[in-house]
């Protein structure tokens, strides 16, 4: 089994108690730092690529904003179809967003992005996506740099699908090569990393 189905198939698992879940647990101290972000816009078109269960969508106010959420796992949307009524959702690969050009204002990324085996055609399509001057924001593990190649190595064995594991440095130049400017990375925590890019 390739990595992308390993990662549909354990999110389809553990899509109807995720907040339970090791990673739902993991995910949830991340949503403050994104949701300030996406607070300093005053409405606009927010797209969640990797929305999971859209629990991120539930920390923002109802009508404020314009919300779509995609997800590669089926049982993940009918989740966020259950947890958030003033959402759109579609099950989608993030490699093809299904998006006319320069359609949103904010992409986010929360515990999603270290599972993309093609990191550029995402980021490609992501740019694409997004309207000039508009932000990606992007959540992630963050593994310290000693242990990172290791790290790397073992998530061919990962039965959660994890593909790459970036370092703060290797984010801002990741971005800078598929066309954004890179605004900040950070460690939010101790395990976690928040990136901001802008086109």
């Amino acid at each position: 089994m390739n990595t992308k189905d390993k990662t549909k198939q354990h999110f389809d698992e553990t899509a109807s108690d995720y907040n339970n879940s090791s990673d739902g647990k993991f995910v949830e101290p991340m949503y403050e730092v994104i949701v300030q972000e996406i607070e300093k816009l005053d409405g606009g078109r927010i797209l969640d690529v990797g929305c999971g269960n859209a629990n991120l969508f539930t920390y923002l106010p109802e009508g404020k904003y314009e919300l779509t959420g995609i997800d590669f796992s089926k049982n993940m949307i009918a989740e966020a179809e259950k947890n958030c009524s003033h959402a759109t959702f579609l099950v989608s690969d993030a490699e093809k967003l299904p998006f006319y050009d320069n359609s949103f204002d904010i992409i986010v990324c929360n515990a999603s992005f270290h599972h993309y085996i093609h990191p550029d055609t995402v980021l490609q399509e992501m740019h694409r996506v997004l309207k000039y001057g508009g932000k990606l924001l992007i959540g992630d593990p963050y593994v310290p740099t000693l242990v990172r190649p290791v790290m790397n190595v073992l998530t061919k064995f990962s039965k959660k699908g994890d593909y790459h594991f970036y370092g703060l440095e290797e984010m801002k130049k990741i971005f800078d090569k598929n066309g954004f400017n890179p605004v900040s990375s950070i460690k939010t925590s101790e395990r976690t990393a928040f990136h901001i890019a802008e086109k």
